[in-house]
């Protein structure tokens, strides 16, 4: 899915239901970006570190997309779900779970970048709070509970919102593969 309503598809359900929550909806994101000044020197990562953690996220992108495709159910409004369709929505985004889930990982294992550590280890600390929330998400879906499920959607907004502004004073772009991911 696309971050719709919370940017929640940084859970990949984030980014899945990012789609229905938060992936990349161009209202989302401009509700993510509209008061975000450019990167300056002191918050930007280097650029070759922004390029490895591209590359992770694009891997990310890729294996997500591999694993279930596009999100099946357009109608879906993740502020007033279907509890009959909730667990098939749970049962989508459960697939690539385990992706999602790596991520925070995969791009903690790159190490500190040479500028801005602190900006990067913020960025990092919104993208595992985000995935908890989404695997928390999942969970609710999976179990057709609407009120805990709609609650993880506006709590993925929320941290959405920070990391996207997080992401983009380090220097990710707007439209990164990372947007996606974060």
């Amino acid at each position: 899915m696309q971050r719709t309503v919370a940017a929640g598809v940084v859970v990949l359900l984030a980014v899945a239901i990012a789609g229905c929550g938060g992936s990349s909806n161009s209202s989302a994101t401009s509700r993510t970006t509209a008061s975000i000044a450019e990167p300056s020197a002191s918050s930007r990562l280097d650029a070759a570190f922004i390029s490895r953690a591209r590359a992770v996220c694009t891997r990310a992108n890729v294996a997500t997309e591999k694993a279930h495709g596009k999100f099946p159910y357009a109608k879906f409004d993740p502020l007033h779900p279907d509890p009959k369709l909730l667990p098939k929505v749970g049962a989508f985004f459960a697939s690539s779970q385990a992706i999602a889930d790596r991520v925070p990982g995969e791009l903690q294992a790159l190490g500190d970048p040479q500028q801005n550590a602190a900006s990067w280890h913020r960025t990092l600390a919104l993208a595992r709070q985000s995935r908890a929330i989404a695997d928390r998400q999942v969970a609710a879906a999976q179990a057709s509970d609407a009120p805990a499920f709609v609650a993880t959607v506006r709590e993925i907004e929320s941290v959405d919102m920070k990391l996207g502004r997080s992401a983009i004073a380090a220097g990710f772009a707007e439209r990164s593969p990372c947007r996606q991911v974060f």
